[in-house]
């Protein structure tokens, strides 16, 4: 076969060569049960090797995961070899991975992602595989700005940073690359401006949008970016009719970019959608998108839930005759609903098709007459419909006052939002020696008199119902009446007096004060924030809120609310929720650390997302500009600059907000200085000094 010796070394030769090329490339094959969405798998597959910079990343504790044709890799162990700080936020099944000046936001099983508070569309979700985060490695890396290659023969996937490439290079690959663009693939054909009673714009193409961005402009506009496209409207600046927007300018980017510049009026919630088959990109303004509503009998009643960007606000009345419930959701329009419907015992149906894009109006008809309750959780209105339920929504608004013990002889009276208290001349009373107690954390409100005026008011309860107060406590403490309002929100009091009464007067907050801030100290309780050098943020955060606290209340000009004044832990919604109910502008205060174990970074941020423009003028770009100045001149620290971040707490704000990095717990230098007293004084001052500069420069109209 073999006509001499050496022919068949030569031959032997090559086969070993084979041999050993096939085992080293060969990866061997990983076989495991993984867990997600619910249910069980036996996944096998070869291994992929990760590595970051080059090196292997080892001791994972989970290998990486190929899903239909996408690598997930464990979030943490991944980007935090790179310096990247990742993030995971339980209430919400959120992970935020930031790196450098970007900030990448995702959820569990959604393949929409915030990248710097744009929306981005991924190929496959996050998962929790396992009970682990894993990530999409290639949308991550790049939308940070990483390199990543994959070598398909040795099966390594690896994460490594940028170069810096030579100015002339890079200018002579751009020009090249320019020269050769390839025509766009997406063609805009036309824009649906809403009525002036409507909220949402539709932008139609005329095959599926499969990349759009939104960013803020320096002047508060809202530009939508649409990748990939070119328009044929005959008409770039159009002018709008709707309450929130002016104009709509439609420019051409280079690579084929159609931008849609909104520019607003004033403070707007903005959010974009795309139609089922994604040829319509709608852009709403103003109104909460409605974008679920579900229905199922838990055994006893039926439940309808009412899902929207965040909680809607309702009105539900029942019309008897028909025995149908009539549900108002102002301020909201269905874009891209959801329907789940499970079978129901007393629902007979569910009717949206009277809604507008400024009301969603839906019907439900009974098959009995039965009762309902309602309640707000999270995102979503839930009302439960059966028998033994009492109507929630009466608004039987009592003006009678009644007491516990009956003596109705004083002559106090209500109205819908006073009470008034009777003068006699045995009891004088100078209304300017009441205490007032805003115990608002508590949904109270304390008036301490100053001697018994029992002959007055009885003691006990009294009942007020107005949508301020619910009732009003009369109480002998040491000699000394006090009265407590028992609040449903956040209410303000005056007391004033003629000759014959005392008035006790409830108000919304923006009733009495002229000027407003909500300031939020960051964490609370069990969520302790980050960490370094023996310190820990909800400490730091809330030492600084309560200094700030006390220069607030020396100032009757400007009225500030705290979501916190103590170990506590307000949820998200509750931060958010005390801001929009009452607020002008919002700061939250944090601290700031690295996240991959360096000493070095330090200095001093500031975040904001929507421009949010407030009545006044304000916006939320022009307020982080402000208090960085001011921190940077109070403290001395680096400078990191304002930038923008989808924090939950800046994206469900309504109104001008902020969220400030004072410092780094992780650098030595800067945990001295923020654990120290006068330090954190210093920082109080400044955040102080910034809020009544922005209310001295932007006055309020009220």
């Amino acid at each position: 076969m073999f006509k001499s010796k050496k022919t068949f070394f030569i031959f032997l030769t090559f086969i070993f060569i084979l041999m050993l090329n096939f085992s080293v490339f060969a990866a061997p094959y990983v076989n495991l049960k993984i867990t997600y969405d619910g249910k069980t798998y036996t996944y096998n597959k070869e291994r992929v090797y990760l590595y970051v910079n080059s090196q292997s990343v080892e001791n994972l504790p989970l290998e990486p995961i190929i899903l239909n044709d996408y690598t997930l890799v464990p979030a943490r162990e991944t980007f935090e070899k790179i310096g990247a700080s990742v993030t995971w936020i339980k209430d919400s099944e959120q992970v935020q991975v930031v790196y450098k000046d970007m900030v990448v936001l995702m959820k569990i099983n959604d393949v929409n992602a915030t990248v710097n508070g744009q929306l981005f569309k991924m190929s496959i979700p996050p998962k929790l595989i396992n009970g682990k985060t894993m990530i999409p490695v290639r949308f991550v890396s790049e939308a940070v700005g990483l390199n990543v290659e994959w070598n398909n023969s040795t099966r390594i996937i690896n994460i490594s940073e940028k170069l810096v490439q030579d100015t002339t290079t890079e200018t002579t690959t751009i020009t090249e690359t320019t020269t050769a663009a390839p025509q766009a693939d997406i063609i805009i054909e036309s824009i649906d401006m809403p009525d002036s009673d409507e909220r949402t714009f539709g932008i139609y193409a005329n095959k599926k949008i499969e990349k759009f961005e939104q960013k803020i402009l320096d002047d508060g506009s809202v530009a939508i970016d649409i990748y990939n496209s070119k328009h044929i409207l005959s008409q770039t600046t159009i002018e709008s009719v709707t309450e929130f927007v002016s104009t709509v300018t439609i420019e051409t980017l280079d690579n084929n970019i159609t931008r849609f510049i909104f520019k607003t009026k004033s403070s707007v919630l903005n959010n974009n959608f795309l139609s089922k088959d994604g040829k319509i990109l709608y852009a709403n303004f103003g109104g909460n998108p409605i974008k679920k509503i579900e229905t199922y009998n838990d055994g006893n009643n039926d439940i309808l839930k009412i899902h929207g960007e965040f909680a809607p606000t309702i009105n539900i009345t029942k019309h008897e005759t028909s025995n149908t419930l009539n549900i108002e959701l102002p301020n909201s329009a269905i874009v891209n609903l959801t329907e789940d419907f499970k079978d129901t015992k007393y629902i007979d149906k569910i009717d949206y098709s009277k809604s507008t894009n400024v009301v969603v109006n839906i019907e439900v008809p009974l098959k009995e007459n039965v009762g309902f309750s309602q309640k707000t959780e999270d995102n979503m209105v839930i009302i439960t419909i059966g028998k033994n339920i009492d109507n929630s929504n009466s608004n039987d608004n009592n003006n009678n006052n009644t007491n516990n013990n009956g003596n109705e002889n004083n002559g106090n009276a209500t109205s819908s939002r006073q009470f008034k208290i009777e003068k006699k001349s045995n009891t004088p009373l100078n209304i300017q020696n009441i205490r007032h107690t805003d115990s608002y954390l508590n949904k109270e409100y304390i008036l301490t008199f100053d001697k018994d005026i029992t002959s007055l008011i009885s003691l006990g309860e009294h009942n007020v119902n107005n949508e301020l107060v619910d009732k009003m406590l009369v109480e002998d403490v040491d000699g000394v009446t006090r009265i407590t309002l028992k609040c449903k929100k956040i209410t303000a009091v005056n007391v004033t007096e003629d000759d014959n009464y005392i008035y006790i007067n409830m108000l919304s907050p923006k009733e009495k004060y002229k000027n407003i801030v909500v300031i939020d100290p960051g964490h609370g309780d069990s969520d302790g924030g980050t960490s370094g050098n023996g310190f820990v943020e909800k400490n730091i955060n809330l030492d600084i809120a309560l200094k700030l606290n006390s220069l607030f209340e020396a100032n009757p000009d400007v009225k500030a609310y705290f979501t916190r004044l103590d170990d506590s832990y307000p949820s998200f919604n509750d931060r958010t929720n005390m801001s929009n109910e009452v607020g002008d502008m919002f700061v939250s205060i944090h601290q700031n650390a690295s996240g991959n174990g360096s000493t070095a970074p330090n200095g001093t941020e500031v975040y904001y997302l929507k421009p949010n423009t407030s009545d006044r003028g304000i916006t939320s770009k022009i307020m982080a500009d402000t208090f960085q100045k001011n921190l940077l001149e109070d403290l001395g620290l680096l400078d990191r600059k304002v930038k923008t971040a989808n924090f939950i707490v800046l994206r469900n704000n309504k109104m001008p907000a902020i969220l400030c990095e004072i410092g780094f717990l992780s650098n030595p230098s800067d945990a001295s200085k923020l654990s120290n007293p006068d330090f954190q004084q210093k920082v109080a001052q400044s955040l102080y000094d910034s809020t009544i500069e922005i209310f001295e420069k932007y006055p309020s109209k009220r």
